[in-house]
């Protein structure tokens, strides 16, 4: 006990820093049911419903102070804790000072459109009408802040395989590498140029990111505009963005409309989407999309929530397709 006690002190006296280190997490649980035309939705004659997880996380993170004004950041997370096993989640090393924070990291992240809009909206539309999400291995820089204005460049590469790509579930298409790469696609790196504005009630980001090897291989992706925003009136949160992709053979190009609505413990909460493909080299790609989620939150105190969710789905088509689907849910984080 002494001996630790002059360490201690020994490390105080010497100025040496210490690494923080938090715990936090969100464990998710309720019922579900879901109809439509999916391979999985089918197999129970249309329809399917029951209890189970629908999110298990716990993030670790460490802070360091490394003195100079320089801090160190790691971040590493898993999800889908269940009987079943655990899942890696996102993943992030990062370093900051006045000069501003470079980032090395691996995950999946969250849609720039419904998982990036402020936070504002009712249920995702990833993997339904928005594209499933691939994790990917980055490198990025932001800028410090000037008077609200902040500057971002990245460069990525993908983490996971994927064999198919087709309707919905779909990837961008682009920078997926592992083991193999999606049908009609190469493998492609992206670099990319963020410009972001975040002041008061009012945050907007726009982004334009370009692929190598574009080839003449019509699934490669050549371009994408991205441009989101929110602003905050006090009574109500609203939202939108749009993003357009150029492939070497098509265009893509969705949009996306949220609002959020404060009353005490209540929050309300709805979403809209749509992708409009053409010319793309699958016919299955073509035609349009739609998405509209609905959801209710109570809160029972800051930690925990009972949750009640609608969304319905047109015109998806994929092993993992559900024309409508209902939540409700007991959420607790900590």
């Amino acid at each position: 006990m002494k001996k630790t006690l002059i360490a201690l002190a020994v490390l105080a006296a010497s100025g040496a820093s210490f690494a923080q280190v938090s715990i936090t997490g969100n464990y998710t649980y309720g019922y579900r049911a879901s109809t439509g035309v999916g391979a999985t939705v089918a197999a129970a004659g249309g329809d399917q419903a029951g209890l189970g997880i629908d999110t298990s996380l716990v993030t670790f993170t460490a802070s360091e102070d490394l003195g100079g004004g320089m801090t160190a950041k790691a971040v590493m997370a898993i999800d889908g804790l269940n009987r079943g096993g655990v899942g890696g989640g996102d993943s992030s090393l990062a370093l900051g000072g006045s000069f501003g924070t470079f980032t090395l990291a691996t995950g999946r992240g969250s849609d720039y459109l419904s998982g990036g809009t402020a936070g504002v909206g009712g249920v995702g539309l990833d993997d339904k009408v928005f594209s499933r999400l691939d994790t990917s291995d980055s490198i990025g820089y932001t800028s410090p802040s000037f008077g609200g204005f902040t500057v971002g460049l990245s460069h990525s590469e993908g983490a996971t395989s994927r064999a198919t790509e087709t309707g919905a579930t779909s990837p961008i298409g682009l920078g997926v590498g592992g083991t193999g790469t999606p049908v009609g696609a190469d493998y492609q790196r992206s670099t990319g140029v963020t410009l972001g504005y975040a002041a008061g009630p009012l945050a907007v980001n726009g982004n334009y990111t370009i692929w190598d090897q574009q080839g003449t291989t019509a699934n490669n992706g050549k371009n994408r505009v991205s441009i989101r925003g929110a602003y905050d009136f006090g009574v109500a949160k609203l939202g939108a963005g749009f993003r357009s992709t150029q492939f070497v053979t098509g265009t893509r190009n969705d949009s996306f409309l949220a609002v959020g609505v404060p009353l005490g413990k209540v929050t309300l909460g709805a979403d809209w989407g749509s992708r409009t493909q053409a010319d793309r080299a699958a016919a299955a790609d073509n035609g349009t999309r739609t998405g509209l989620g609905l959801k209710a939150q109570y809160d029972l105190s800051k930690r925990t929530s009972l949750v009640a969710s609608y969304a319905r789905w047109d015109g998806v088509v994929g092993a993992n397709a559900a024309t409508s689907e209902t939540n409700l849910l007991v959420s607790h984080s900590f």
